[in-house]
């Protein structure tokens, strides 16, 4: 029973995918006894650092068991990341979970070039509740690579930065062009956005003359909020948890 580190060449015979440059892989790893896989990476917008666990699932497929990201340099990732991989080793935990029940398995293609961060969102696609856990830095990253995928160009502002438009978002093409401005809220499930954000968000709307706003969050919205959105309805998008679940379920 022992972890090993592997080269890229022997991860990638068991994870396919491909590379965005959102996420560089840098040490990669092997269990002796499982199934089981790992990589560290490194976060290119933020500089900070995580990792992902794959296990075989019963179709032959590796899919994500574990993320963790926001670690402070690449010796805490690769610690970590032993230990996890470890004490799955120890304790079979991830096969009782692969095995117990077949209709939870992700709903992948058998064979599909995936990217790291894709991954990850279909880590978060079958543990939706692990999105609490994320800083609201990586929750905006999250939503910036989600909007990429749907087409647009994406830049997100400093972290410093509060109020209005956490990620800028551009579609532009020889007709046209649209830009739209996210707010992230990476909220508990009982804390509600508040009518006060919606009138920020649609304040920095017209003074940035966006085409459309759109507020995303891990919970939900009071009634207020609701109900002022409304008389913003041409240029203001509301998603809460639920709707953040259906965007997460392509991966």
């Amino acid at each position: 029973m022992a972890i090993k580190p592997i080269s890229e060449e022997e991860f990638s015979e068991n994870v396919i995918r491909s590379f965005t440059g959102l996420t560089k892989e840098y040490s990669w790893y092997k269990s002796d006894s499982l199934d089981l896989v790992g990589v560290v990476v490194k976060d290119t917008i933020d500089k900070d650092w995580g990792y992902l666990v794959f296990a075989k699932d019963e179709d032959n497929v590796y899919r994500p068991q574990h993320v963790d990201a926001s670690l402070a340099s690449q010796v805490n990732a690769e610690t970590d990341l032993y230990e996890k991989m470890l004490n799955i080793e120890r304790t079979g935990k991830v096969t009782h979970e692969l095995y117990q029940n077949q209709k939870e398995v992700l709903d992948l293609p058998k064979i599909e070039i995936m990217s790291i961060d894709d991954h990850i969102k279909a880590y978060f696609k079958k543990h939706p509740e692990q999105l609490y856990k994320l800083s609201p830095r990586k929750f905006e990253e999250l939503v910036a690579s989600i909007m990429k995928d749907m087409g647009f160009e994406v830049e997100l502002t400093q972290a410093t930065r509060d109020g209005g438009r956490d990620i800028i978002a551009y579609i532009r093409n020889g007709l046209t062009s649209f830009l739209a401005h996210i707010e992230c809220k990476r909220y508990a499930p009982d804390n509600k956005v508040s009518v006060d954000i919606i009138r920020s968000v649609i304040g920095v709307h017209h003074m940035r003359h966006a085409n459309k706003s759109v507020i995303v969050t891990t919970g939900f919205y009071t009634q207020p909020a609701i109900e002022e959105a409304k008389s913003y309805e041409h240029s203001l998008d509301l998603r809460d948890f639920h709707d953040l679940k259906a965007m997460l379920a392509r991966y």
